[in-house]
């Protein structure tokens, strides 16, 4: 039960977060539109939180160089410990928390809305999934993708709400299988997509190319929840949903190319690329040649 006089925090709102953490982030996610999911990077001097309740599950990472002090009050219960050099603190949404730390630290705070860790799994379990608090524990799965959310900011989210998204739900499922109460397979036994659904899928794909697509745009075509979209869509083809998207843009691309009267930066938009310089990257991991050296071979 939350104590009423203590703040409830919704920390995908940039206000709401300020009053826990009043100094500005050096980065956030506030404007990606991604469905679920708040990332923030701060680097903040030494803080007391007023004591809070957060609406959200949240992850603080410390930076890798960094190394200091934090005390955490949560749920009643205190806790004095060494944090940084990438560590990770799990705390789970709704309990009574208060912490503060001795220095000026760089750190990550991803919120996770219950809401996605329960679609993770509402195909194998029923109830709301609990998660237990954890302090400064090291796990390489979540600094990896935090750090490919932070990048994905830092390069202007070029690659639209599809992968952010697509990261959140991985994020989802590590906290799910290592940090849940009870922990359910998460296998998932069907055989994929029936061959109707994916081919409304991939067809929606491919007339929305230059759109910013979002895997809820997709799972309602298929009438599934996000995840169980993404898993099952997976399993039906081979690669994630935001995988086969790129490959499709490519495609797309390739077939633009080949005209040589279209210019190779109204080729990206058209193609659902943020610019020429995306165009150019994802072409080139993906056939090995850049959209140039293609168009002239």
């Amino acid at each position: 039960m939350v104590n009423p006089a203590i703040s409830t925090i919704d920390f995908a709102n940039q206000e709401d977060a300020a009053r826990v953490l009043p100094q500005a982030p050096l980065l956030d996610s506030y404007r990606t539109g991604w469905k679920g999911l708040t990332f923030t990077h701060y680097c903040h001097p030494p803080h007391e939180t007023v004591e809070h309740c957060l609406l959200q599950h949240s992850l603080a990472i410390a930076d890798p160089k960094s190394c200091f002090q934090a005390e955490r009050r949560l749920d009643g219960k205190f806790k004095r410990y060494a944090h940084g050099n990438g560590r990770v603190d799990v705390i789970p949404a709704f309990l009574n928390h208060w912490t503060n730390w001795d220095r000026e630290v760089e750190f990550s705070v991803i919120a996770i809305c219950p809401t996605l860790l329960n679609q993770t799994t509402q195909e194998l379990m029923q109830g709301e999934i609990e998660l237990i608090p954890q302090f400064a524990i090291d796990d390489p799965v979540i600094q990896q993708l935090a750090l490919a959310l932070k990048m994905e900011i830092q390069t202007g989210c070029m690659s639209g709400r599809l992968y952010g998204e697509s990261l959140g739900t991985a994020l989802a499922a590590r906290l799910v299988q290592n940090y849940a109460v009870s922990k359910p397979s998460l296998e998932f036994k069907a055989n994929g997509l029936p061959r109707s659904q994916l081919g409304r899928v991939i067809d929606y794909m491919k007339a929305n190319l230059a759109q910013d697509l979002s895997i809820l745009d997709l799972a309602t075509l298929t009438n599934m929840s996000e995840s169980h979209f993404s898993r099952s869509f997976k399993q039906s083809v081979g690669i994630a949903p935001y995988q086969y998207l790129m490959q499709q843009r490519v495609e797309r691309a390739k077939q633009l190319l080949e005209q040589r009267s279209i210019a190779i930066s109204t080729i990206a938009l058209d193609c659902g690329f943020s610019n020429q310089t995306h165009l150019t990257k994802v072409f080139r991991q993906i056939t090995g040649m850049t959209p140039k050296a293609y168009q002239k071979r």
